[in-house]
């Protein structure tokens, strides 16, 4: 399908939380083609690794070039997410779809920080924690225009689209447009999660853009986060998403890291994850390093949507504000811009927990 311009169907003006900001959605109408879905799955992957794990999966038709969700499933949330962009433009980013979906389905967009540009962050979205916004027809197009400080100029950003419905009947996604052509950044490593199944062990997923010359992946761990041993190894396959599910119930804090090899001998590391292996609730955050210079860790219990993390100086006043991603343990924070000092670190789950901490800033 040829590029061209979307219409909007929407006439709406929302103001939703962000990372550090609050994002604006307003209605657009110059919303470009850039993914068609005519020939491949064009670098999307489904479902989102930061969404949540009961999520069903979007497929690549390539007969009718689209996204569809098939499960059959009457109630369920379905999610997709894009490959690695890169900001171009301060401050706001244009975002659009057509669609056909069963009567009632909601949508979320979310803009996320690409794992190449820690900390991982809700730059913006549509939503205001869990809420979601119902698709105004059975069928039609998508263009809005988000507006958030926290969109910054050279940035790496991922688009993230979740669906939800209570009606049968296939989910399309088709025509992903934004403002400007842009084309995938060619990053290897875009996503990498760690959850703790049912049983208490730990399951890894990493999702991957450009995958040329890789042979495998190999699975590390660590009891200190500096010491690393081989756990196992996934081969290569030319997927989007990879998993790993480690058998040994962990009887301590551990690391995680994946390193993908090439043909010829070269490698990559993902960003280290740090778990800890109470399955019990904490009763605090778990802060490091402190003190801190650049960014601190924050350990907390599994995020939900709604959870938000609130820096605050020492007169009282916000000084940012943290979208964790959901189903998540760890966030990091970005505090190389603030004055030195002790700050108070504030996480509530949106259930009314809430737990404390403290920053120092050198």
């Amino acid at each position: 399908m040829q590029k061209f311009l979307l219409s909007s169907v929407l006439s709406l003006a929302v103001l939703t939380g962000g990372a550090q900001s609050p994002t604006v959605v307003t209605n657009a109408s110059n919303c470009i083609v850039i993914h068609n879905f005519n020939t491949t799955n064009e670098g999307f992957s489904s479902p989102s690794i930061y969404s949540s794990p009961d999520d069903v999966t979007f497929n690549w038709d390539a007969v009718a070039g689209n996204e569809i969700e098939t499960s059959g499933l009457s109630v369920r949330s379905a999610s997709l997410i894009s490959p690695v962009y890169l900001q171009s433009i301060a401050g706001s980013s244009t975002v659009g779809f057509r669609y056909d979906a069963p009567t009632g389905t909601e949508y979320r967009i979310r803009i996320l920080t690409g794992m190449s540009s820690p900390p991982l962050e809700v730059l913006a979205t549509t939503s205001n924690g869990p809420i979601y916004t119902p698709l105004p027809a059975l069928s039609g197009t998508i263009c809005l225009l988000l507006t958030d400080a926290d969109l910054v100029v050279g940035g790496l950003i991922r688009l993230e689209f979740t669906f939800r419905s209570n009606h049968p009947g296939n989910v399309i996604f088709d025509d992903m447009s934004q403002s400007a052509f842009t084309s995938p950044l060619p990053v290897t490593f875009e996503g990498f999660v760690a959850r703790k199944n049912t049983d208490g062990t730990t399951k890894l997923l990493w999702n991957v853009g450009e995958e040329i010359n890789v042979e495998s992946y190999i699975v590390e761990t660590s009891i200190n986060g500096i010491a690393f041993k081989n756990a196992g190894t996934v081969r290569a396959t030319g997927a989007s998403i990879y998993s790993f599910s480690l058998a040994e119930i962990p009887v301590q804090t551990m690391y995680y890291r994946v390193r993908n090899v090439d043909i010829g001998g070269a490698s990559k590391y993902t960003n280290i994850i740090k778990m800890y292996v109470s399955n019990q609730a904490l009763t605090k955050l778990e802060i490091y390093p402190v003190p801190a210079s650049d960014q601190v860790n924050v350990q907390h219990n599994p995020s939900p949507a709604a959870a938000r993390i609130t820096l605050i100086a020492a007169d009282g006043s916000i000084v940012k504000e943290v979208m964790p991603v959901a189903n998540t343990y760890q966030t990091q924070i970005q505090i190389g811009t603030l004055p030195k000092g002790i700050y108070l670190l504030r996480y509530s789950d949106g259930k009314n927990n809430v737990l404390t901490g403290k920053i120092i800033k050198n």
